[in-house]
């Protein structure tokens, strides 16, 4: 799961989303072990083709994923 650093006061954060919560069986104030390390810029540039493609053919991978 990719999740961007965001900034809280003087420090950075990054989110859990509620959905990875509760499938984890995660709380809030638990302990959780990460595996941190930087995306690198090919790995980027496949990220972002994509997402693209995702978004310019949602239609038809919803109605292939119902079949």
């Amino acid at each position: 799961m990719r999740q961007k650093i965001i900034r809280v006061g003087n420090s950075a954060a990054v989110t859990i989303p509620k959905k990875v919560l509760e499938e984890t069986g995660l709380k809030v104030g638990e302990e959780a072990e990460i595996d941190v390390r930087p995306i690198f810029e090919a790995d980027s540039e496949i990220h972002q083709l994509t997402k693209q493609i995702i978004k310019n053919y949602r239609p038809a991978l919803e109605e292939l994923a119902k079949r």
